[in-house]
């Protein structure tokens, strides 16, 4: 019989064969239909889950965040995590994920965003993306002020992506749900005084501190 040692030897032995490590499959088919809205509750209310915001259509989200309040400019400090959800559109989850959440695509896999007050109104602000090997960046930033919605003209958090790249015409509008849980509305320029369709995406946290951005755009 062999030994204890032997035995933990022989699991480093298969764990290391690309033959014996293999995953067993999966039906993912089992996973529909199964009712998981409670598992991670957030906000300070603890009616809303991460399940159920990811479980919203960006219709939805788009028609919750026109009822929200602006949050305050002193409130968005710190590294927030993100998410892009539209959960009755697979083409759309498909197309997300490969354009926001992959680590070998020169964009990176979207972590979320990180704020911080200057003062009561103004503020600035970048987005943090991972990469093969465990390498995180910060960049893409912008300057964040309280305005009034390109949208909807009600006020808002604004975050001004052209305050540092000139030709980009990204603005987002974020507005609170919940403690710790915020909806943002991403538009870009269409021409002739109008804006794209907005794209609705959820903010949570903060979940750590400030760091800083690494490059000056």
């Amino acid at each position: 019989m062999p030994n204890a040692a032997s035995q933990i030897a022989e699991l480093y032995r298969t764990a290391g064969d690309p033959v014996m490590s293999q995953v067993t499959p999966f039906d993912f088919d089992k996973l529909k239909g199964r009712p998981n809205l409670h598992q991670t509750p957030l906000g300070a209310r603890r009616e809303w889950s991460l399940e159920k915001l990811l479980a919203l259509t960006q219709a939805e989200g788009l028609e919750l965040w026109r009822g929200l309040n602006a949050v305050d400019m002193r409130e968005m400090d710190g590294h927030y995590v993100g998410y892009g959800p539209d959960a009755l559109n697979e083409e759309f989850q498909l197309g997300y994920a490969k354009y926001m959440y992959d680590e070998k695509s020169p964009r990176g896999f979207w972590l979320g965003k990180a704020f911080r007050p200057l003062t009561d109104t103004t503020g600035e602000g970048y987005n943090r993306w991972r990469y093969s090997g465990g390498k995180i960046a910060r960049n893409l930033r912008m300057a964040t002020r309280m305005g009034v919605s390109l949208i909807d003209g009600k006020p808002c958090y604004v975050l001004d992506y052209s305050v540092f790249n000139p030709k980009m015409t990204l603005v987002d509008e974020l507005r609170k749900l919940d403690e710790a849980i915020y909806f943002g509305i991403a538009t870009r320029d269409a021409g002739d005084g109008k804006r794209d369709h907005p794209d609705f995406f959820v903010l949570i946290g903060p979940t750590d501190e400030w760091v800083g951005a690494e490059t000056p755009a």
